[in-house]
């Protein structure tokens, strides 16, 4: 049996799976903090361990769509002069979104492998 995890605002769960939804060089350590800790925590402990764990998933970058390259902080791209726009570096997920949007109210995480 694989890692399976439950996150529940109250009643409701948010979410079930596991984790494929995070890239494989963050999931690791996703998995193992809540193996760790998610039965331990009291709610605050889990919101602040929560919200650590998905920093990565609101980092913004530079990007030139003509190019598709990340460049550093230029308002246009030193390859082919386009302007450059902010955007998240990892794509969008709804269930990470989902997660994120109710980080303050996560109530359990519940973890089996």
């Amino acid at each position: 049996m694989g890692f399976l995890c439950r996150i529940y605002v109250d009643k409701e769960e948010i979410y079930a799976g596991d984790l494929t939804e995070v890239p494989e060089r963050f999931r690791e350590g996703i998995t193992e903090a809540f193996s760790d800790w998610a039965d331990s925590l009291g709610k605050r402990g889990l919101n602040e361990l929560v919200y650590s764990l998905l920093t990565w998933y609101e980092k913004k970058g530079m990007y030139c769509e003509r190019c598709d390259t990340w460049n550093e902080e230029k308002k246009t791209c030193p390859e082919c002069g386009a302007k450059i726009n902010e955007r998240f570096v990892y794509e969008r997920n709804k269930k990470l979104d989902l997660i994120l949007t109710c980080v303050g109210m996560i109530s359990r995480i519940e973890v089996s492998r």
